[in-house]
């Protein structure tokens, strides 16, 4: 078996295990989030530059891409090259991208693949993150949670688009498992999201608050699972 075919199989391996940690870690995601959330009812006037952000490329969306089909990729782009991120990262030579609204966009790559570079696109916000990264270089708050806004809108609405046109993404990794992975990916993704654009709290403080109830909650199941042991 090649390297590409073993790193295939260690994914594969590997996906029921991600699935029970993203239930343990469910809680923790869940807390943190609630945490900034409180915090931001507090003081509503951080949020403006995200939603300034995100309604900037709803905008765009609605008036310049949407109505052109020709333009539609550029809505997808960050789906389809997510998925060849992970594809790359998984030992695949990619072959081709295509992106698009109404044919859902298409990478493709040599080998059989894996779960992880089917579903990536819905658990690893490409330009957000990239945004987050700048972050340490751009000092400029409000430049980076309008971008952050806008990045963020951007993944939402490419998702969308390919979610509800093509499921096979979330077939190929399994209904039960896309939906606990996505769940705390997600929640993880939007709560450290909130902190870099609103400065709610620190980054190493939100993840404190993310590991009291993962631990918890743990130790609540092992409880369960095997008492007394």
């Amino acid at each position: 078996m090649s390297v590409v075919g073993w790193l295939d199989r260690v994914i594969g391996w590997l996906k029921w295990p991600i699935a029970f940690l993203s239930l343990v870690f469910l809680p923790g995601v869940v807390y943190a989030l609630g945490f900034v959330a409180r915090d931001l009812v507090r003081r509503p006037g951080a949020l403006v530059p995200l939603l300034v952000g995100a309604a900037a490329f709803v905008a765009i969306w609605l008036v310049m891409l949407r109505p052109k089909t020709s333009r539609h990729p550029v809505v997808t782009v960050q789906h389809e090259l997510t998925h060849a991120l992970f594809a790359l990262i998984s030992g695949h030579r990619v072959t081709g991208l295509s992106a698009s609204l109404r044919g859902g966009g298409h990478v493709g790559y040599a080998g059989k693949g894996n779960w992880l570079i089917a579903i990536a696109p819905f658990v690893f916000p490409l330009f957000p993150l990239v945004v987050m990264v700048l972050a340490y270089w751009v000092r400029h708050p409000q430049l980076i949670s309008g971008l952050l806004g806008f990045t963020l809108a951007w993944n939402v609405i490419g998702n969308w688009s390919s979610t509800h046109r093509h499921h096979g993404d979330h077939r190929e990794a399994g209904s039960i498992f896309s939906f606990l992975f996505v769940t705390a990916s997600n929640l993880l993704v939007l709560g450290l999201a909130l902190n870099y654009a609103t400065q709610a709290h620190s980054l190493t403080g939100h993840l404190t608050h993310v590991r009291g109830p993962t631990t918890a909650f743990f130790h609540w199941l092992v409880n369960l699972i095997a008492p007394g042991g």
